[in-house]
Protein backbone atom coordinates (compact mmCIF):
# COMPACT_ATOMS: atom_id res chain seq x y z
CA UNK A 1 0.00 0.00 0.00
CA UNK A 2 1.60 3.26 -1.08
CA UNK A 3 1.94 6.06 1.73
CA UNK A 4 -0.80 8.77 2.33
CA UNK A 5 -0.26 12.20 1.14
CA UNK A 6 -0.54 14.38 4.64
CA UNK A 7 -1.68 17.64 4.67
CA UNK A 8 -0.33 20.38 7.44
CA UNK A 9 -3.89 22.79 7.53
CA UNK A 10 -2.26 24.48 10.88
CA UNK A 11 -1.00 27.86 11.45
CA UNK A 12 2.47 28.32 12.35
CA UNK A 13 1.99 29.09 15.71
CA UNK A 14 0.44 25.81 16.67
CA UNK A 15 2.37 23.93 14.47
CA UNK A 16 5.60 24.73 15.77
CA UNK A 17 4.26 24.50 19.64
CA UNK A 18 2.05 21.25 19.20
CA UNK A 19 4.54 19.41 17.22
CA UNK A 20 8.12 18.11 18.55
CA UNK A 21 10.55 17.34 16.05
CA UNK A 22 9.77 13.82 17.31
CA UNK A 23 5.86 13.62 16.35
CA UNK A 24 6.97 15.13 12.80
CA UNK A 25 9.37 12.09 12.42
CA UNK A 26 6.86 9.48 13.05
CA UNK A 27 4.16 11.82 11.19
CA UNK A 28 6.73 11.63 7.91
CA UNK A 29 7.48 8.07 7.92
CA UNK A 30 3.84 7.49 7.91
CA UNK A 31 3.02 9.48 4.86
CA UNK A 32 4.23 11.97 2.25
CA UNK A 33 3.90 15.34 3.49
CA UNK A 34 2.51 17.54 1.09
CA UNK A 35 4.85 20.69 0.08
CA UNK A 36 2.80 23.56 1.59
CA UNK A 37 3.80 26.21 3.61
CA UNK A 38 3.19 26.65 6.94
CA UNK A 39 1.12 29.75 7.07
CA UNK A 40 0.69 32.28 9.46
CA UNK A 41 -2.99 31.49 9.05
CA UNK A 42 -4.85 28.87 7.31
CA UNK A 43 -7.17 30.44 4.84
CA UNK A 44 -9.92 29.17 2.64
CA UNK A 45 -7.42 29.84 -0.16
CA UNK A 46 -5.10 28.39 1.65
CA UNK A 47 -7.46 25.13 1.54
CA UNK A 48 -8.60 25.05 -2.06
CA UNK A 49 -4.73 25.21 -3.21
CA UNK A 50 -3.73 22.36 -0.91
CA UNK A 51 -6.11 19.94 0.02
CA UNK A 52 -6.52 18.42 -3.43
CA UNK A 53 -4.48 15.13 -3.38
CA UNK A 54 -4.72 15.20 0.50
CA UNK A 55 -5.68 11.68 2.01
CA UNK A 56 -5.22 12.90 5.80
CA UNK A 57 -5.30 16.65 6.39
CA UNK A 58 -4.00 17.88 10.30
CA UNK A 59 -6.58 20.53 11.50
CA UNK A 60 -6.10 23.00 14.62
CA UNK A 61 -7.22 26.22 15.95
CA UNK A 62 -8.17 29.14 13.14
CA UNK A 63 -8.53 26.27 10.24
CA UNK A 64 -11.76 27.23 8.07
CA UNK A 65 -14.60 24.88 7.53
CA UNK A 66 -13.96 21.68 5.36
CA UNK A 67 -17.23 22.27 3.64
CA UNK A 68 -19.03 21.37 0.26
CA UNK A 69 -16.66 23.92 -1.89
CA UNK A 70 -13.62 22.56 -0.27
CA UNK A 71 -14.36 19.34 -0.43
CA UNK A 72 -14.90 19.12 -4.11
CA UNK A 73 -11.44 19.77 -4.44
CA UNK A 74 -10.59 16.58 -2.62
CA UNK A 75 -11.82 13.95 -3.08
CA UNK A 76 -9.27 11.69 -1.42
CA UNK A 77 -9.54 12.81 2.20
CA UNK A 78 -10.51 10.38 4.00
CA UNK A 79 -9.45 11.24 7.88
CA UNK A 80 -9.54 14.80 9.48
CA UNK A 81 -6.74 15.08 12.20
CA UNK A 82 -7.98 17.86 14.68
CA UNK A 83 -4.53 19.06 16.69
CA UNK A 84 -7.29 20.97 19.10
CA UNK A 85 -10.49 20.14 21.11
CA UNK A 86 -13.93 20.66 19.50
CA UNK A 87 -13.98 19.24 15.76
CA UNK A 88 -16.87 21.88 15.56
CA UNK A 89 -15.24 24.58 13.47
CA UNK A 90 -13.66 22.52 10.97
CA UNK A 91 -16.68 19.46 10.31
CA UNK A 92 -18.97 20.12 8.02
CA UNK A 93 -22.53 18.17 6.67
CA UNK A 94 -20.76 17.65 3.04
CA UNK A 95 -17.70 16.05 5.12
CA UNK A 96 -20.12 13.48 7.23
CA UNK A 97 -22.08 12.84 4.61
CA UNK A 98 -18.76 11.87 2.46
CA UNK A 99 -18.13 9.45 5.54
CA UNK A 100 -14.73 11.10 6.26
CA UNK A 101 -13.38 10.03 9.62
CA UNK A 102 -12.62 12.70 12.51
CA UNK A 103 -10.62 12.45 15.42
CA UNK A 104 -9.88 15.47 17.86
CA UNK A 105 -6.72 16.11 20.38
CA UNK A 106 -9.68 17.24 23.45
CA UNK A 107 -8.08 13.49 24.87
CA UNK A 108 -4.52 15.19 25.09
CA UNK A 109 -5.81 18.57 26.26
CA UNK A 110 -7.66 17.03 29.09
CA UNK A 111 -4.48 16.29 30.82
CA UNK A 112 -3.13 19.45 31.74
CA UNK A 113 -6.70 20.61 32.47
CA UNK A 114 -7.08 17.74 34.74
CA UNK A 115 -3.76 18.87 36.12
CA UNK A 116 -4.83 21.98 37.03
CA UNK A 117 -7.99 21.15 38.12
CA UNK A 118 -5.78 19.03 40.70
CA UNK A 119 -3.36 21.68 41.26
CA UNK A 120 -6.53 24.44 42.59
CA UNK A 121 -8.26 21.39 44.54
CA UNK A 122 -5.03 21.39 46.41
CA UNK A 123 -4.13 24.49 46.92
CA UNK A 124 -7.77 26.16 47.30
CA UNK A 125 -9.02 24.18 49.40
CA UNK A 126 -6.01 25.21 52.09
CA UNK A 127 -6.95 28.96 51.09
CA UNK A 128 -3.30 28.86 49.93
CA UNK A 129 -3.65 31.67 47.31
CA UNK A 130 -5.64 33.68 50.12
CA UNK A 131 -2.96 33.06 52.80
CA UNK A 132 0.02 33.99 50.24
CA UNK A 133 -1.85 37.30 50.13
CA UNK A 134 -2.34 37.86 53.52
CA UNK A 135 1.62 37.58 54.69
CA UNK A 136 2.08 40.62 52.04
CA UNK A 137 -0.42 42.26 54.39
CA UNK A 138 1.05 41.63 57.42
CA UNK A 139 -1.14 38.41 58.65
CA UNK A 140 -0.14 34.89 59.09
CA UNK A 141 -2.38 31.90 59.50
CA UNK A 142 -5.44 34.47 59.75
CA UNK A 143 -6.89 34.13 56.36
CA UNK A 144 -7.17 30.30 56.41
CA UNK A 145 -10.13 30.48 58.44
CA UNK A 146 -11.39 33.03 55.32
CA UNK A 147 -14.88 31.91 53.10
CA UNK A 148 -16.04 29.34 55.83
CA UNK A 149 -12.67 28.05 56.18
CA UNK A 150 -9.70 25.99 54.92
CA UNK A 151 -9.65 21.84 54.78
CA UNK A 152 -7.97 19.43 52.96
CA UNK A 153 -9.41 16.60 51.09
CA UNK A 154 -8.64 13.32 52.87
CA UNK A 155 -11.58 11.03 53.14
CA UNK A 156 -14.03 14.58 51.65
CA UNK A 157 -16.32 14.00 49.14
CA UNK A 158 -15.51 15.68 45.86
CA UNK A 159 -18.02 16.19 42.88
CA UNK A 160 -17.39 16.30 38.99
CA UNK A 161 -19.63 17.62 36.38
CA UNK A 162 -19.06 15.58 33.35
CA UNK A 163 -17.26 12.26 32.79
CA UNK A 164 -15.79 13.37 29.65
CA UNK A 165 -11.81 13.39 28.77
CA UNK A 166 -11.50 15.86 31.45
CA UNK A 167 -13.72 14.65 34.59
CA UNK A 168 -11.94 10.85 33.42
CA UNK A 169 -8.50 12.04 33.60
CA UNK A 170 -9.79 14.01 36.87
CA UNK A 171 -11.12 11.01 38.69
CA UNK A 172 -7.74 9.28 37.57
CA UNK A 173 -5.86 11.83 39.22
CA UNK A 174 -7.66 11.47 42.61
CA UNK A 175 -7.62 8.18 42.99
CA UNK A 176 -4.33 8.93 44.73
CA UNK A 177 -5.66 11.14 47.07
CA UNK A 178 -8.13 8.82 49.63
CA UNK A 179 -10.90 10.98 48.63
CA UNK A 180 -14.61 9.94 47.84
CA UNK A 181 -15.62 11.03 44.42
CA UNK A 182 -19.09 11.82 43.75
CA UNK A 183 -20.10 12.27 39.59
CA UNK A 184 -23.13 13.99 37.72
CA UNK A 185 -23.04 12.79 34.37
CA UNK A 186 -26.36 12.05 32.49
CA UNK A 187 -24.70 10.31 29.76
CA UNK A 188 -22.44 7.98 33.05
CA UNK A 189 -24.52 4.83 32.82
CA UNK A 190 -24.19 2.45 36.41
CA UNK A 191 -21.88 -0.10 34.99
CA UNK A 192 -19.46 3.13 34.12
CA UNK A 193 -19.53 4.50 37.32
CA UNK A 194 -18.55 1.32 38.94
CA UNK A 195 -16.07 0.74 36.69
CA UNK A 196 -14.59 4.63 37.18
CA UNK A 197 -14.59 3.93 41.04
CA UNK A 198 -17.45 6.86 42.03
CA UNK A 199 -20.60 7.22 43.05
CA UNK A 200 -23.14 8.81 40.52
CA UNK A 201 -25.43 11.16 41.31
CA UNK A 202 -28.41 12.01 39.31
CA UNK A 203 -29.21 15.81 40.35
CA UNK A 204 -26.83 18.34 41.23
CA UNK A 205 -28.47 19.53 44.26
CA UNK A 206 -27.83 16.29 45.83
CA UNK A 207 -24.11 16.64 44.87
CA UNK A 208 -23.42 20.74 45.65
CA UNK A 209 -24.93 19.20 49.32
CA UNK A 210 -23.04 16.22 49.45
CA UNK A 211 -19.11 17.52 48.10
CA UNK A 212 -17.19 20.25 50.02
CA UNK A 213 -15.50 20.66 46.78
CA UNK A 214 -17.08 20.97 42.85
CA UNK A 215 -15.15 20.95 39.82
CA UNK A 216 -16.92 21.70 36.13
CA UNK A 217 -15.65 19.57 33.79
CA UNK A 218 -19.09 19.52 31.43
CA UNK A 219 -18.92 20.57 27.62
CA UNK A 220 -19.83 23.99 26.51
CA UNK A 221 -23.02 23.29 24.32
CA UNK A 222 -26.98 24.56 24.53
CA UNK A 223 -27.79 21.74 26.16
CA UNK A 224 -25.79 22.46 29.15
CA UNK A 225 -26.16 26.30 29.12
CA UNK A 226 -27.24 27.98 32.90
CA UNK A 227 -27.28 24.25 33.86
CA UNK A 228 -25.68 25.99 37.07
CA UNK A 229 -28.17 28.30 38.87
CA UNK A 230 -27.87 29.63 42.48
CA UNK A 231 -29.90 27.58 43.91
CA UNK A 232 -27.23 24.88 43.41
CA UNK A 233 -24.51 27.17 45.01
CA UNK A 234 -26.72 27.62 48.36
CA UNK A 235 -26.62 24.26 49.10
CA UNK A 236 -22.73 24.49 49.39
CA UNK A 237 -21.98 24.11 53.16
CA UNK A 238 -19.52 27.13 54.44
CA UNK A 239 -16.24 26.93 53.23
CA UNK A 240 -17.04 25.36 49.84
CA UNK A 241 -14.93 25.69 47.18
CA UNK A 242 -16.21 25.72 43.05
CA UNK A 243 -13.67 24.99 40.34
CA UNK A 244 -14.93 26.33 36.72
CA UNK A 245 -11.86 24.88 33.83
CA UNK A 246 -15.30 24.28 31.44
CA UNK A 247 -16.72 27.72 30.17
CA UNK A 248 -19.32 29.89 31.58
CA UNK A 249 -22.80 29.53 29.69
CA UNK A 250 -23.15 26.23 32.33
CA UNK A 251 -23.69 28.53 34.96
CA UNK A 252 -26.24 31.43 35.60
CA UNK A 253 -23.73 34.30 36.09
CA UNK A 254 -25.98 36.58 37.59
CA UNK A 255 -26.97 34.32 40.24
CA UNK A 256 -23.87 32.44 40.99
CA UNK A 257 -22.29 36.05 41.84
CA UNK A 258 -24.81 36.92 44.40
CA UNK A 259 -24.52 33.74 45.79
CA UNK A 260 -20.64 34.81 45.70
CA UNK A 261 -21.20 37.87 47.37
CA UNK A 262 -22.34 36.30 50.40
CA UNK A 263 -18.85 34.51 51.33
CA UNK A 264 -19.23 31.49 52.55
CA UNK A 265 -17.24 29.39 49.55
CA UNK A 266 -14.31 30.18 47.06
CA UNK A 267 -14.19 29.67 43.45
CA UNK A 268 -11.52 29.25 40.89
CA UNK A 269 -12.71 30.62 37.81
CA UNK A 270 -10.50 29.82 34.44
CA UNK A 271 -13.21 30.39 31.57
CA UNK A 272 -15.53 33.07 31.16
CA UNK A 273 -18.32 33.64 28.78
CA UNK A 274 -16.71 36.88 27.24
CA UNK A 275 -12.43 36.77 27.45
CA UNK A 276 -10.87 38.50 28.51
CA UNK A 277 -13.65 39.73 31.10
CA UNK A 278 -14.32 43.60 31.60
CA UNK A 279 -11.95 45.22 33.92
CA UNK A 280 -15.41 45.82 36.45
CA UNK A 281 -16.17 42.64 35.90
CA UNK A 282 -17.05 40.98 39.91
CA UNK A 283 -14.66 38.42 39.44
CA UNK A 284 -11.69 40.69 39.02
CA UNK A 285 -13.18 42.30 42.15
CA UNK A 286 -14.54 39.53 44.84
CA UNK A 287 -12.33 38.36 47.19
CA UNK A 288 -13.07 34.39 47.55
CA UNK A 289 -12.35 34.75 43.40
CA UNK A 290 -9.29 33.02 42.23
CA UNK A 291 -9.47 34.37 38.31
CA UNK A 292 -6.99 33.05 35.80
CA UNK A 293 -7.10 34.00 32.38
CA UNK A 294 -7.81 30.57 30.36
CA UNK A 295 -4.99 28.63 31.27
CA UNK A 296 -5.92 25.50 32.26
CA UNK A 297 -5.90 23.50 28.97
CA UNK A 298 -2.40 23.87 26.96
CA UNK A 299 -0.33 27.09 27.62
CA UNK A 300 3.20 25.47 27.02
CA UNK A 301 4.59 22.14 27.07
CA UNK A 302 1.06 20.46 27.21
CA UNK A 303 0.34 21.37 23.85
CA UNK A 304 2.83 18.65 22.92
CA UNK A 305 0.58 15.89 23.43
CA UNK A 306 -1.34 17.42 20.86
CA UNK A 307 1.50 16.69 18.18
CA UNK A 308 1.60 12.91 19.87
CA UNK A 309 -2.04 12.21 20.31
CA UNK A 310 -2.63 12.88 16.13
CA UNK A 311 0.65 10.74 15.45
CA UNK A 312 -1.07 8.10 17.35
CA UNK A 313 -4.31 8.46 15.46
CA UNK A 314 -2.54 8.52 11.96
CA UNK A 315 -0.57 5.36 12.75
CA UNK A 316 -3.55 3.73 14.11
CA UNK A 317 -5.86 4.56 10.98
CA UNK A 318 -3.09 3.12 8.55
CA UNK A 319 -2.43 0.09 10.60
CA UNK A 320 -5.98 -1.22 10.87
CA UNK A 321 -8.64 1.33 10.06
CA UNK A 322 -9.24 2.34 14.26
CA UNK A 323 -8.96 5.57 15.33
CA UNK A 324 -8.68 5.56 19.36
CA UNK A 325 -10.53 8.87 19.69
CA UNK A 326 -12.84 9.34 16.82
CA UNK A 327 -15.40 11.66 16.65
CA UNK A 328 -19.15 10.97 15.27
CA UNK A 329 -21.67 13.03 13.74
CA UNK A 330 -23.86 11.63 16.51
CA UNK A 331 -21.54 12.20 19.07
CA UNK A 332 -21.00 15.87 18.38
CA UNK A 333 -24.02 16.26 19.31
CA UNK A 334 -23.16 15.74 23.13
CA UNK A 335 -20.20 17.50 23.25
CA UNK A 336 -18.15 21.61 23.18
Amino acid sequence: MSKPNILFAVKEEFYTTCFSEVDLSRIRTLGNIIDAPIPKEVTRDFLLKYTPGADIVITSWGTPPLDADVLAVAPRVKLVCHAAGSVRPVVSDTLWERGIRVTSSAAAIAYGVAEYCLGLLLLASKRTFWLANGTRQGYWMEPAKSYGGAFEIYQQNIGIIGAGHIGRRLIHLLKAFNCNLFVYDPYLGAEDAEKLGVTKVDDLETLFATCRAVSLNAPTNEGTRHMLRGHHFAKFKPGSLFINTAGSIQIHEEEFIAELRKGYFVACIDRCEREPVELDHPYRHLNNVLLSPHIAGVIAENRLRIGTFVANEIESFLRDGSLIYEITREALAKMA
